[in-house]
């Protein structure tokens, strides 16, 4: 009885876990550049019964004889990843200049204070007292943009050349170059909060390309990409996981009367 109760245990541990990324889901529904994640479980150290059954393996073995089977029964369960989805999420228009969001793959490049390289595509930016673009976070691009202080308006093309409408010009002035990163495997980033990324072994090493080339997709200006959580989807999967829990909780419950009928038989 012991073994059933680890085994409704670690149910009850996946699926707190499980809950626990639903509701980041939902919480970030409607945060810019938020991906999706989900919980994958597996069996833990199965146990083999030998059982000898009344069942021929060969339909020509004479009468009397009888096979061996093994059936398993798993120790619990656990949780072995949870996998974010690098879908896009849905792009809105905001015509706001310093809005960004990409148009398929990429994200753009975001240096740190300490000098470090970060990833993301929430592209809500702003400029500091000297014209540097930032993200909401404070971060500058990378490469750095610098809009003259006497500009009128922000023009970036889909391959992300920036161009600013300086006073007493007719004709832009091309300030820049949006350079975005891609990744082998965009689900090895690891998070790093604000909508940010850092890559690691399993994404592999940043692709840095112009927009629209290289597997890259393309910038679109005046638009911010929102999260793509499916949020019907979420409450659906919140509902499945606290009726699992309940189970798990009515199981150990089940054993625990068990027990305590077995003890106060002895």
């Amino acid at each position: 009885m012991i073994v059933q109760l680890q085994m409704a245990k670690s149910a009850t541990y996946a699926f707190e876990r499980e809950m626990q990324v639903i509701a980041d889901n939902v919480a970030n529904a409607n945060t810019l550049g938020h991906k999706e994640q989900s919980v994958h479980m597996e069996n833990l150290f199965p146990m083999v019964f030998e059982r000898t059954l009344s069942e021929f393996e060969d339909a020509n073995v004479p009468p009397g004889k009888e096979r061996r089977t093994y059936n398993e029964q798993g120790q619990g369960v656990r949780v072995s990843e949870i996998v974010r989805n690098m879908a896009q999420g849905t792009i809105e228009i905001t015509n706001r200049s310093l809005d960004f969001a990409i148009q398929g793959r990429g994200m753009f490049q975001f240096r740190t204070p300490d000098g470090q390289i970060v990833y993301g595509r929430a592209g809500n930016f702003h400029q500091d007292a000297n014209g540097n673009v930032l993200n909401a976070a404070g971060y500058p691009l990378e490469p750095t943009i610098q809009v003259p202080r006497d500009a009128n308006d922000i023009i970036v093309n889909e391959e992300g050349r920036v161009f600013a409408q300086v006073s007493g010009e007719t004709i832009p002035r091309e300030i820049g170059q949006m350079s975005l990163a891609t990744f082998q495997n965009e689900e090895g980033l690891v998070s790093i909060g604000q909508n940010m990324y850092r890559d690691t072994v399993s994404s592999g090493d940043p692709v840095i390309s112009q927009a629209g080339e290289q597997n890259a997709g393309t910038v679109r200006q005046r638009s911010l990409e929102f999260s793509n959580v499916n949020i019907v989807q979420q409450l659906m999967q919140m509902i499945i996981t606290q009726r699992a829990f309940e189970t798990a909780v009515k199981a150990i419950k089940a054993t625990d009367a068990i027990l305590k009928t077995g003890g106060d038989i002895k």
